[in-house]
């Protein structure tokens, strides 16, 4: 009698155990269904084409600083700190624009990373050698621009019209699009350049 009231605690605590591990499992598919939906589904046609002006949006720096792309041409690398290409094109985006006319920033979205909690972009910069005046945190200026996958690589002339907007496979890719990119104003889609 004993050995049978011990069993049956015993497949108690085991049917407990898997239903937590089942109920976790379960979050886990939420949590991933969440993050991969913006990738294709939930973000909206850009209304930015090649050409246009970007709007006047209030971002800031880490270090709180207000920046904007015009004056001077601009390349901004859209990054997330769980992405291993990401970390791939980094140093190499650094390199690239010492060759290059355009500044750069890092841009980031502030989604929350695989673990659920925001990344602490402060210490990603400071641990991969980012100037924090140079790294944003904005989904805003990703959705307007129609920045869908990550690393993109978007390019703004010094009269703050969009230049080129791309997905960026790797570390050669990307040194290619920066050393090929030209200043000149770029041309609306439809019309041709004189």
């Amino acid at each position: 009698m004993i050995a049978l009231t011990i069993a049956t605690a015993l497949q108690i605590v085991v049917l407990l155990g898997l239903a937590l591990v089942v109920l976790s499992l379960a979050r886990q598919v939420g949590i991933l269904h969440e993050r991969l939906a913006p990738a294709g589904m939930t973000r909206s046609q850009s209304s930015i084409e090649t050409g246009d002006v970007l709007p006047e949006l209030d971002l800031t720096a880490l270090t709180g600083n207000a920046v904007r792309f015009s004056g001077e041409p601009s390349a901004l690398l859209f990054v997330s700190a769980d992405c291993p290409i990401c970390r791939s094109v980094l140093p190499v985006f650094e390199q690239a624009l010492e060759r290059s006319p355009y500044r750069g920033y890092w841009i980031a979205d502030g989604l929350p990373g695989t673990d659920g909690e925001p990344p602490d972009y402060a210490a990603y910069a400071a641990d991969r050698g980012l100037d924090p005046d140079r790294f944003l945190v904005s989904q805003t200026l990703g959705l307007t621009l129609g920045v869908r996958q990550i690393p993109a690589l978007v390019l703004v002339d010094a009269s703050g019209r969009l230049v080129s907007r791309e997905t960026v496979s790797g570390p050669r890719e990307l040194e290619r699009r920066l050393a090929g990119a030209e200043l000149q104003p770029a041309t609306p889609m439809g019309e041709k350049s004189t």
